[in-house]
């Protein structure tokens, strides 16, 4: 909600007058500016209240430690917790939108050509070490001398996959953060390896909150067959299908191609061989929501096996025997740009 806030009164503060077509082309840089400013202050408060209540995390004790947790829970879990950022910002009078992200989800634009075929753009950069730009950032923010920033299986100090973050100061903070403070949340409880990453926090930052921004007009676009679409990188998971439905064989498909293409009204043979299975278009049926035909067609469409084992909760959960099967968090939006 103070992100909320924050984004309203950058709107107002930048043009008092209100936001038309007269005048978006001229206010529209600045206006993406303050967007960017206003994400990274977000996750730089995050990161103050933690220094506020711990300016010396070195001083405490594990006693100490877990009682400054207890007293300042979500202070403490929410710099620990990492966060991607996925939002539009529509102004659906005047048609026309900022996007931004903060890490792998995505944000995307989702239109019918001429020939009816549908298809998407994406609205704003997303932030992988598979971007040559990104990794070579990554790399050379720090000294060759501290060690090896990105690991052999593409992740930031062999921890996180992701450069660009909300939260997740242990990437971003001293070292003793991560040895005496967050080693003792619920996470740090089951997951006690998580101390092995110290010694290789030398230089941080290692992961920043820095956002992709754009401006889009969508008048051009505007209407019923258009639609704003936004997802987290679960999405991705499933559509790749190496920790899923085909073990070890990556689909090499474009997930921002799968999700606009099971957003058509009728299934495309193509998408159907990708995902290895059926779908059915109107997935969700009397519910008509866009998101769950979207999420019922990438969990096996009209496959019932599939749909069973996505549902097996301790299949979900490893404890039972057989290869490994992973889904990540796996949330989708679907906005319609109809004049409904």
């Amino acid at each position: 909600m103070a992100l909320e806030r924050t984004l309203r009164y950058i709107l107002q503060r930048n043009v008092p007058e209100g936001l038309d077509r007269t005048n978006i082309r001229r206010y529209a840089p600045n206006i993406t500016v303050s967007l960017e400013r206003a994400i990274e202050k977000f996750d730089q408060s995050i990161g103050d209240a933690l220094r506020n209540i711990c300016p010396n995390p070195a001083d405490l004790d594990e006693a100490q430690a877990r009682k400054l947790i207890d007293e300042h829970y979500g202070i403490v879990c929410r710099a620990f917790e990492g966060s991607t950022v996925a939002l539009a910002l529509i102004n659906v009078n005047k048609r026309f939108m900022w996007a931004a992200g903060v890490g792998d989800s995505t944000v995307a634009l989702s239109t019918v050509g001429e020939d009816g075929k549908r298809r998407a753009q994406r609205l704003c950069e997303i932030h992988t070490l598979r971007n040559p730009r990104e990794f070579f950032r990554a790399t050379m923010a720090h000294k060759s001398k501290d060690g090896p920033v990105v690991s052999p299986d593409d992740r930031i100090l062999g921890w996180t996959a992701v450069p660009h973050s909300i939260g997740d100061f242990s990437l971003k903070l001293d070292a003793s953060y991560l040895t005496h403070l967050f080693r003792y949340t619920p996470y740090g409880d089951s997951h006690p390896t998580i101390v092995q990453f110290a010694p290789k926090i030398v230089t941080p930052p290692y992961v920043i909150a820095e956002p992709s921004v754009q401006f889009t007009d969508l008048d051009a676009v505007w209407g019923a067959q258009s639609q704003i679409v936004l997802f987290t990188d679960g999405v991705d998971t499933l559509v790749d299908g190496f920790v899923t439905f085909t073990l070890g064989k990556r689909s090499g498909a474009g997930p921002l191609d799968v999700v606009s293409a099971l957003l058509a009204d009728e299934a495309d043979p193509r998408i159907e061989e990708i995902l290895g299975h059926k779908v059915e278009p109107r997935w969700s049926r009397d519910e008509q929501n866009r998101a769950i035909d979207v999420l019922g067609n990438l969990l096996g469409g009209t496959n019932v096996e599939r749909l069973e084992k996505v549902t097996d909760q301790d299949a979900l959960a490893g404890t039972v025997e057989g290869p490994p099967f992973y889904i990540d968090n796996v949330s989708i939006i679907v906005c319609g740009l109809g004049d409904g």
